[in-house]
């Protein structure tokens, strides 16, 4: 059997193979990222395999978006081919030599060796509907964020135009879409105070007692200390147009995930537990993609750093903070999830209280909820059984 380690960049790939005895067939070769440097790989492996009848695997870092075409050629192609985490591939170097060496050249006979002496590569193999997932999720991250900047920028505008707004409707229902569509319409308080009483009911039509509110909001426009300025209210205007597109990109978004899901035979699963949404499933499964690479509920808290650092040497034996190494976006999830399962779930609440009991800080606490939340899962998704709380309290 071959082993190809390849190490990924923007614009080109260096390559390297070596045969089941660790002895180099090909020290080093570089390719471009592109359509020809794709064909010549393909040639070489061809060749290669004609030449000895042998199998041929390939490995590859995880290196951002820059190996996920070459990846999927090699997919396409029929080849054996997996992905490592970059740290895998940093911490086993270590195990190789105590130089400090870093070159295309030896990263890719480091990755070549590291899937010589892998066990269980097909952990590392990707899953096409899982990889899908993940790409939407983190969309939906990004978006998200984006989202968040533009609330903060729209409620930063009206402490400006009209800051008392927010006391007269509720700060909390200063993003509802009925007050979206006042402000489109009247985006300053002289505007909006000479707007007629039945335009405004109109608007408020969502808003209970919209009578009052109608003639509270033209009586308090006209009393508002907020500045004149046409410029803040184009941008309130904008802010308020971009708000309004994230927000049906982002359901555009969660239809797909759920269809996405429904492709999944652990998603009724995982979503069955008290506390998880399809939308913190849907994370989860993506981040996690293949239950198989973990043989214990520890090796998946590792994979999402909620594992503490451990330090022993002679007479010192301690435990440190989580190492925070792994997915952060599993991360993420597995405490939102611990959070509302904290909150609806008679078994995690008592779980959580009993920790806070103990002396842990809240967040501590919630952490502590987390790992049991992994176990859970891990048992639920190993044992293809639904969460039902009756059996555990």
């Amino acid at each position: 059997m071959f082993f190809v380690g390849i190490d990924v960049a923007k614009s080109h790939h260096d390559i390297a193979i070596i045969d089941d005895s660790g002895q180099v067939i090909l020290r080093h070769i570089r390719i471009m990222n592109n359509r020809n440097g794709f064909d010549k790989l393909h040639q070489i492996l061809i060749q290669l395999s004609a030449d000895t009848n042998d199998d041929i695997r390939i490995a590859m870092e995880a290196t951002g978006h820059y190996h996920l075409n070459l990846l999927s050629f090699l997919q396409t192609n029929a080849y054996s081919a997996f992905a490592y985490n970059p740290f895998l591939i940093k911490e086993f170097s270590k195990t190789l030599t105590l130089r400090k060496t870093k070159t295309d050249k030896a990263d890719a006979l480091i990755i070549a060796k590291k899937l010589a002496t892998d066990l269980s590569p097909n952990r590392f193999k990707p899953v096409f509907n899982r990889q899908e997932l993940k790409f939407l999720t983190r969309h939906r991250n990004r978006l998200t964020t984006n989202r968040s900047k533009l609330k903060g920028q729209y409620i930063r505008i009206l402490d400006m135009l009209f800051p008392e707004l927010a006391d007269l409707l509720g700060k909390a229902n200063m993003h509802n879409h009925y007050v979206y569509a006042l402000l489109e319409k009247y985006p300053s308080p002289a505007k909006l105070s000479r707007a007629h009483i039945d335009v405004l009911l109109k608007l408020l039509q969502n808003r209970g007692n919209r009578s009052d509110t109608a003639h509270q909001l033209k009586v308090t426009a006209k009393q508002s200390i907020g500045m004149y300025s046409p410029v803040n209210e184009l941008e309130l205007i904008q802010t308020i147009t971009m708000i309004r597109l994230y927000d049906k990109q982002i359901t555009v978004i969660d239809q797909k995930i759920e269809q996405l899901m429904g492709t999944l035979d652990e998603a009724a699963i995982i979503t069955s537990i008290t506390g998880i949404s399809n939308r913190l499933g849907s994370v989860i499964l993506s981040e996690i993609s293949n239950f198989n690479n973990f043989n214990s509920p520890d090796q998946l808290l590792a994979f999402a750093g909620l594992e503490p650092s451990i330090y022993q040497s002679g007479q010192v034996n301690s435990n440190g903070k989580m190492v925070k190494r792994g997915s952060a976006s599993l991360r993420w999830a597995l405490f939102q999830a611990a959070e509302y399962a904290s909150r609806w779930s008679p078994l995690f609440r008592k779980y959580r209280q009993k920790k806070i009991d103990e002396g842990k800080h809240y967040f501590v606490s919630v952490t502590h909820v987390a790992k049991k939340l992994v176990r859970i899962i891990f048992y639920l998704i190993k044992h293809h059984q639904f969460y039902d709380e009756s059996k555990l309290l």
